[in-house]
């Protein structure tokens, strides 16, 4: 495990912990390192989670599938991203996503029981802190996705996830961490229609299309 400890560092439920610290504490939680190979489920929709899981490395998307077969991306996770906590804390640990490996990906398991058993100290309650922190985050993000889906024009949806990513990444020139199809897929919209919709946009002058990246011309706040 020593090895992905310059990854963990970086990891929000890490921070502000050291490197030594770190290493006891995933010692102290009896973690458990697996592997996924490409298109591999992690988790599937009605599986019982009871571990919170960390991505050493790869990328995990995280997605709904509904009765009709559509399917909406709720996040693509990267290094150092956590996951299933809401479900592994909650009193019903019934899994409603599916987490797919979309590479060849590692991650490390707590089972949140062990973190309960391990000893009271500084550094578990500054990991629990941490914790707390991603989990609001994440709700956050998903009062996004609530409002980008119960939106009923499809341009109303691509406005508010790219004003979304220009206040994340604090530019008007924005990179798309998704491809039309998994962008399509994450604002619950049809392909042709989502790159329809965007290139009037562009013809408008309202932003500019360059491959992954969109940059804001006319958008008001």
């Amino acid at each position: 495990m020593n090895e992905y400890i310059d990854i963990l560092i970086k990891s929000e439920v890490f921070k502000n912990i050291s490197k030594d610290e770190i290493i006891n504490i995933l010692d102290d939680f009896k973690t458990e390192k697996k592997s996924f190979k490409k298109s591999n489920i992690i988790i599937d929709a009605g599986d019982i989670v009871e571990n919170i899981y960390i991505i050493l490395k790869g990328k995990v998307e995280i997605s709904k599938e509904y009765d009709d077969t559509r399917k909406n991306i709720v996040n693509i996770l990267n290094q150092g991203d956590i996951f299933a906590e809401a479900f592994a804390f909650s009193t019903n640990k019934v899994s409603s996503i599916q987490a797919l490996a979309l590479e060849n990906t590692e991650i490390i398991k707590i089972n949140i029981e062990n973190i309960f058993k391990a000893n009271d100290n500084n550094i578990k309650n500054m990991f629990l802190h941490n914790l707390l922190r991603v989990i609001s985050d994440k709700n956050k993000f998903l009062a996004f996705k609530n409002d980008i889906l119960s939106q009923k024009s499809l341009r109303s949806k691509i406005i508010i996830y790219i004003k979304y990513m220009a206040n994340i990444q604090k530019s008007k020139n924005i990179i798309i961490p998704f491809n039309r199809d998994k962008l399509a897929e994450f604002i619950s919209a049809d392909r042709s229609a989502l790159s329809r919709e965007l290139n009037r946009l562009s013809k408008e002058n309202i932003i500019k299309l360059d491959g992954n990246r969109i940059s804001i011309i006319n958008i008001k706040n």
